[in-house]
């Protein structure tokens, strides 16, 4: 409660900021504040709050206008080998490292975080990230985010496509991190409930 009663007044100071580019995130015992090109962090440690505060990456995800600019540095390669490192780890809801376990969305902002490309937290948010393509698998390249809805409704499920008709992803009803080719059964559930693709990388 103290890093919540900490964060909250560093919201207030810079108001020209907050509407685009501010996330608040709370893990117990912590709290991560992204306000403009800050990424924010409190928490408790000995008793006592302890505040860090670094740049975000170069790469913003909420400005979908400088994506391609040249400004990242990450490759699909580099994405995808640091994904298949994680392969057999567990799904853990809400989970976003390799020790607690994997969410599908905490496994991308992961692997893509270890190559200095920010994203946000959910698959919602995510489903916002980069820049959109055309609908189908013709337009994806290896790297490119896959975004599923379960219902038909919003974004609840995100996955790496990692080329030749597959997507790396951290899935429940895998277990956790998984290959799914897309021409299986397993993979045609998730292909028929495919809404979108985000491209994060240039």
């Amino acid at each position: 409660m103290k890093a919540w009663m900490f964060g909250f007044p560093l919201l207030t100071l810079s108001p020209s900021v907050l509407p685009a580019q501010t996330s608040l995130r709370i893990t117990p015992p912590a709290v991560r504040l992204s306000v403009g090109p800050l990424s924010i962090r409190a928490s408790l440690e000995a008793g006592k709050v302890a505040l860090r505060a670094r740049p975000r990456a170069t790469v913003p995800w909420s400005a979908p206008g400088e994506w391609g600019s040249g400004r990242g540095t990450a490759s699909a390669a580099g994405i995808l080998a640091t994904g298949d490192r994680y392969v057999g780890t567990r799904y853990t809801y809400g989970g976003e490292t390799p020790g607690a376990g994997f969410d599908c969305s905490g496994f991308v902002q992961y692997v893509f975080g270890r190559h200095g490309v920010e994203l946000p937290r959910t698959s919602r948010e995510q489903a916002g990230a980069g820049w959109k393509l055309p609908p189908g698998l013709a337009a994806l390249r290896p790297g490119d985010l896959m975004l599923f809805s379960s219902t038909g409704g919003r974004v609840d499920h995100v996955a790496i496509y990692a080329g030749d008709g597959r997507i790396l992803h951290s899935s429940s009803g895998g277990g956790g991190v998984v290959h799914d080719d897309l021409s299986s059964s397993r993979g045609g559930w998730f292909l028929d409930r495919h809404v979108s693709s985000r491209r994060v990388i240039s």
